[in-house]
């Protein structure tokens, strides 16, 4: 129990994740779109009328099994390395789904740095770095994803020993809490096409000692936000048979 209370006592609290999947046409979008919507008094369209064309003016294409990177956004918005303890969670998953969808491949930020300018400040320079990365290795799909948490504590039952010089050194006088959300996108590489946007949660709890609470919140929030990737990890499982199955309902038949 000594050690317990040194190290901060930790359990699994709330976890949760929600998902939506897009496999739909652009041509069909288009399509209903020019035979809906007219400018009133025939006066030409507005560049945001035109924008909208050209933005949706993409088609999915989707096979398996495929090469499906894994790019993580780092604290500084820039593409970083995966953890080794999130690699084993993806590892874990590429075994659970077998081989039918493929293999994960991580995007290399030495490899992405040689063929991009990597861009500061805004996401759509930062999609386009990993976008170019994920090109030169030769994926056909990427999962690019982003951490968050927070943490904070608490004084509980026990605070009244933290006026004791040997009280705040030995008792769990501090509730800790991190919570952390991770969101992810799935692209297509080569034109941009989003099939499913991904967000999961998680939160850690635990004790503390005074003296070390913000060691502590800093361990909790690392646990909940492996935790929430975790989630993740499971919803691109449940996600990536729904992605396949969509696409093959909406295939074009052969003759």
């Amino acid at each position: 129990m000594k050690h317990s209370w040194a190290a901060g006592l930790a359990f699994i609290g709330i976890a949760a994740c929600t998902s939506s999947i897009q496999t739909t046409s652009g041509a069909d979008y288009l399509a209903r779109y020019d035979g809906s919507y007219e400018v009133a008094g025939g006066a030409c369209g507005s560049d945001t009328d035109a924008d909208v064309k050209r933005i949706a003016a993409i088609e999915p294409d989707l096979h398996f099994p495929a090469r499906i990177g894994l790019a993580r956004i780092g604290p500084r918005g820039n593409l970083a390395p995966v953890p080794a303890s999130e690699l084993a969670i993806w590892g874990d998953l590429a075994t659970s789904l077998g081989e039918a969808y493929g293999e994960f491949v991580p995007v290399s930020p030495m490899i992405a740095a040689m063929v991009s300018d990597e861009g500061e400040g805004s996401s759509r320079e930062v999609i386009d770095h990993i976008r170019r990365g994920a090109a030169r290795q030769h994926l056909d799909y990427v999962l690019v994803y982003e951490t968050a948490s927070e943490s904070r504590n608490a004084s509980n039952a026990l605070a009244l020993a933290d006026l004791t010089i040997i009280g705040m050194f030995v008792l769990p006088s501090r509730d800790v809490k991190a919570e952390a959300t991770v969101s992810a996108i799935l692209l297509d590489v080569r034109n941009g096409y989003p099939y499913a946007t991904l967000t999961a949660f998680a939160d850690r709890k635990g004790l503390s000692r005074a003296v070390s609470s913000w060691s502590t919140r800093q361990e909790l929030a690392a646990s909940a936000e492996e935790k929430a990737v975790l989630e993740l990890a499971n919803d691109v499982r449940d996600t990536l048979p729904e992605l396949a199955k969509a696409a093959k309902a909406e295939a074009p038949l052969e003759n």
